[in-house]
């Protein structure tokens, strides 16, 4: 079910998806939806600049977002800052979040 809901744009909405699939019966930590929220958000933002789907994001071992194009290949990856997890810097600041993913991806697509 949590896959079905919308790509949450705030912090709030993401602990409001969390209480409704907990009422719901469906277990879910607030984690587990900020990762996804992460995820599904990068990939959004990446379709729209490129006007299709040509890279999939997937989690890395260092807590960040790797782009990986279709030939499996990694083409870039964004990394949580020094001392905080990309799900921290949400919660801290989730406009600031979707912001540096704007920044990184010109960089990473102007390549």
């Amino acid at each position: 079910m949590l896959e079905q809901m919308e790509v949450a744009d705030d912090y709030q909405t993401v602990k409001d998806q969390v209480a409704i699939l907990n009422a719901r019966g469906e277990e879910v930590s607030e984690d587990d939806v900020l990762r996804r929220t992460l995820k599904a958000g990068l990939e959004e933002i990446l379709d729209y600049r490129l006007g299709g789907t040509y890279y999939k994001v997937l989690w890395n071992e260092a807590g960040g977002l790797d782009l990986v194009d279709v030939y499996g290949e990694r083409a870039g990856q964004i990394n949580p800052l020094a001392g905080q997890s990309l799900q921290d810097a949400f919660r801290a600041d989730d406009q600031g979040v979707w912001d540096r993913f704007n920044d990184e991806l010109k960089q990473l697509v102007s390549r």
